[in-house]
C-alpha cells in the first residue's frame, strides 16, 4: 500500500534531496578567485573571471543527487515488490555516503585549490560563541535523507517479517 510509514519516510527523503537544487551548497571566498557550489554548477562571483573548470566536473554530484531523487520516489510504487523496494533504499543509502565522500575529499579540496580560500556556508549554522560553523545543505540534508532512508528500510523489513510469518500460518 502506498500509505504505509516507509512511503512517507521515502517521500520525505526525496523532497529534502530535492532542496539541494535551489540552494548553493558552498562559498569559497579566496584571494585569487570567490566561488559557489552549486548541485549542478560552479559559478565565479569575480566579474570576467572564469572558473576553468569543464563543464563535467559537477557531473558526479549532481548525478548522485538526481538518482536519490528519483529513486526515492520511484521506490514508493514498489510496494508490492518489497525485496527491490529494500535494495533500492540500500542503494541509495550507499550513494548517500558516496556524496559526503566525493563532497568532502574531492569537491572541497579543489575548490579551496582554486579560489585560494576555505569554504564558508551560506545556509550553515553558526555556533554561539565560536567560529564553528555547521553546513545545513551539504551536512545536515544528507545525514536526515540517510536517517529517513533507514528508517523506511526498517520499514520495509517489518512489514517482509509480517508477511513471512503469515505465510507460515497457512
Amino acid at each position: 500500500m502506498i500509505q504505509r510509514k516507509q512511503s512517507i519516510f521515502l517521500l520525505l527523503a526525496g523532497v529534502l534531496m530535492m532542496v539541494t537544487f535551489f540552494v548553493p551548497l558552498a562559498s569559497f571566498i579566496g584571494e585569487s578567485n570567490s566561488l559557489v557550489l552549486y548541485i549542478y554548477q560552479v559559478v565565479s562571483m569575480v566579474p570576467g573571471v572564469e572558473t576553468g573548470l569543464s563543464p563535467y566536473f559537477i557531473l558526479p554530484l549532481m548525478t548522485i543527487v538526481s538518482l536519490i531523487v528519483l529513486f526515492s520516489f520511484v521506490t514508493i510504487f514498489l510496494f508490492k515488490k518489497r525485496r527491490s523496494q529494500l535494495l533500492l533504499v540500500r542503494f541509495m543509502l550507499l550513494l548517500v555516503l558516496v556524496f559526503f565522500g566525493l563532497y568532502f575529499f574531492h569537491y572541497m579540496d579543489v575548490l579551496e585549490q582554486l579560489s585560494g580560500g576555505y569554504a564558508s556556508y551560506d545556509y550553515g549554522i553558526n555556533i554561539p560563541g565560536s567560529a564553528i560553523q555547521i553546513p545545513t545543505v551539504v551536512f545536515i540534508i544528507p545525514l536526515a535523507t540517510a536517517l529517513l532512508l533507514f528508517m523506511a528500510s526498517r520499514g520495509i523489513l517489518s512489514d517482509e517479517k509480517l508477511i513471512n510469518s503469515m505465510d507460515r500460518l497457512r
